[in-house]
């Protein structure tokens, strides 16, 4: 799958859901990139991705006192601009149990643990080879759930709009 930096060069190369999915979400690779603060591009979802991951940079060096409350508005952010841009899902589609939201701020959680783990431990330790086994399986289920949900065939819960 391939990010948004030329759309219609997209478009033009891929074809059916492939093209759908490239041009709604960015692909796990994107979101990866842009979590690092490396080409994060002009989608909406991997500038969110990009605030997450800074959240927790800024987390792991200790250099904030942020609470949940940032993370819960980066999440219900993604959700709302997610509910307003999703095809309507089929009657049949089952519901995924997390929002897309909480799926990338997990990913993004995930990314900066195994960067900070390859940076400061022996990268032959079984904690490094496992946070980078771990970040893949969140990104092989990004992918598959953004196929879906484009296909009409998953459905997302709704945004936990706040009170």
């Amino acid at each position: 799958m391939r990010g948004l930096s030329d759309p219609a060069a997209t478009a033009r190369e891929l074809t059916g859901t492939e093209r759908a999915v490239a041009v709604l979400f960015p692909s796990g690779e994107t979101l990866l990139s842009a979590i690092r603060g490396h080409n994060v591009g002009v989608h909406p979802l991997a500038k969110s991705a990009h605030q997450f991951g800074l959240l927790y940079q800024r987390r792991l060096a200790g250099l904030t006192n942020e609470s949940n409350c940032s993370r819960d508005e980066f999440i219900l952010a993604v959700d709302m601009w997610v509910a307003d841009h999703l095809p309507v899902p089929h009657p049949s589609s089952t519901l995924h149990t997390e929002t897309l939201g909480a799926v990338i701020n997990r990913l993004a959680e995930a990314q900066v643990r195994a960067y900070h783990l390859l940076m400061t431990v022996d990268p032959a330790d079984p904690s490094v080879h496992a946070a980078w086994y771990r970040l893949a399986e969140l990104v092989d289920g990004y992918t598959d759930l953004t196929k879906e949900v484009t296909r009409r065939a998953r459905r997302l819960p709704a945004p936990a709009r706040r009170r």
